[in-house]
């Protein structure tokens, strides 16, 4: 288990918000996307309940800073698809030391090259936007 039991402080990174956010809001209507994005907000705020389902992934994680790479599987408020088949993630960087979240990025599939995994296209992502963040990549 890697996250703490801990009533988690989330945020969206302005990258995210950026290149991501604004394309989920066009593609959606705006009812759906704010609806949808509580709904992100309320679900990694108690992290630690859904760790063990398959709503998140562990990519990356330190022991020795207490920090990791997450991925949560999301859809979109209204639709009737499932989080996983949806292809809509969310990936945020979670501190137990400090008890914060930051959404890096929340995209669809759709985003990602075929050539390439999603995991490496991911962790690319995350180097390149974040460099804070690079070593944990």
């Amino acid at each position: 288990m890697f996250i703490k039991d801990l009533s988690f402080r989330v945020e969206f990174s302005s990258h995210a918000e950026k290149y991501f956010c604004k394309e989920f809001l066009k593609k959606y209507k705006p009812k759906q996307w704010v609806e949808t994005r509580k709904t992100i907000v309320e679900t990694l705020g108690r992290s630690f309940t859904f760790q063990q389902t398959a709503l998140i992934d562990n990519l990356k994680f330190s022991q020795e800073d207490v920090i990791g790479i997450f991925k949560l599987d999301f859809r979109v408020a209204g639709t009737n698809e499932s989080p996983k088949l949806s292809g809509n993630r969310a990936i945020f960087s979670l501190s137990n030391k400090t008890g914060r979240i930051e959404i890096l990025l929340v995209y669809g599939k759709i985003h990602c090259p075929k050539k390439q995994s999603e995991t490496q296209w991911i962790l690319e992502q995350v180097k390149g936007a974040f460099p804070e963040y690079k070593r944990y990549c």
